[in-house]
């Protein structure tokens, strides 16, 4: 990448955004639950904007950033059904490169941040320190409350298997997305999709708020392939009211195979 220079901005992409979680159980993407947290509309998923985030990282680096790219996401105001917002990137070091990324909406406000690279080489994974446990019945998952959790608490796993043709295909559709590419490889914005559903399958959440994701891809995942999402508490935080979780996730591939590490952090409990 030594044609890049720090400062060089790269071309930008123009998303009409889409609220895919209208009919949700989690009533902050409706207007009327939204409306009593004082938003103005119903909020565009943040899995939605982390997606918008990726596109000029993945045009830039390809495959090659979905199997062993870094990318970190924080949603600092929201997304409106319908707005027409715009994902931008500009290099800030080359060596490695690094790029820093924001989400606009029509007023140029800036309503998300975050940064992607693509390091030299892979950290290792332990895969003893994410062992897998059963997702609690539905009528003992722990109340929406940091007093719920202790840090190091582990977390129910979540087990699926990846299905890109049925199931990416309507993903896919929810991120606005066309690109040709993820046809036959996974969009990394469905792994944050699946870190909401294993808090949602850990915790008995009303109305919540997906606030900001890390990501380390380690390997690309493969089409049927049997995955397993696993992790724990990794912080718990009470900002302005807002009762707020951390996890520290991974998700392996058949025989254990590291995939993907996700620090995953959400406000489960909104002040009043």
């Amino acid at each position: 990448m030594a044609e890049w220079a720090s400062g060089d901005v790269l071309s930008p992409h123009n998303i009409v955004a889409k609220n895919y979680g209208a009919d949700h159980e989690n009533k902050i993407h409706s207007d009327e639950g939204a409306a009593k947290f004082g938003f103005a509309g119903a909020l565009v998923p943040g899995v939605a904007l982390y997606a918008y985030l990726t596109r000029p990282v993945v045009d830039l680096w390809g495959e090659n950033w979905l199997a062993r790219g870094t990318m970190s996401a924080k949603f600092i105001k929201p997304i409106y059904d319908r707005e027409l917002v715009q994902a931008r990137a500009q290099v800030v070091n080359v060596a490695p490169i690094e790029l820093s990324l924001e989400l606009v909406n029509p007023a140029n406000e800036i309503c998300a941040v975050g940064t992607a690279g693509l390091p030299d080489a892979l950290p290792m994974l332990d895969v003893q320190a994410y062992p897998a446990y059963p997702l609690p019945p539905s009528e003992q998952r722990r109340a929406a409350s940091i007093s719920s959790f202790q840090v190091d608490v582990a977390l129910g796993s979540l087990s699926f298997t990846l299905d890109l043709q049925h199931e990416g295909a309507r993903f896919l559709e929810n991120m606005v997305e066309t690109a040709p590419r993820y046809h036959h490889v996974c969009h990394p914005a469905y792994w944050i999709a699946q870190a909401n559903e294993l808090l949602m399958q850990n915790i008995a959440l009303g109305p919540w708020i997906h606030t900001a994701s890390e990501t380390q891809h380690l390997a690309l995942a493969r089409d049927g392939e049997r995955l397993s999402l696993r992790g724990r508490v990794a912080e718990l935080a009470q900002r302005r009211g807002h009762e707020i979780i951390t996890a520290d996730l991974a998700l392996f591939g058949e025989n254990d195979r590291p995939l993907v590490q996700i620090r995953h952090s959400a406000i489960i409990k909104l002040r009043d």
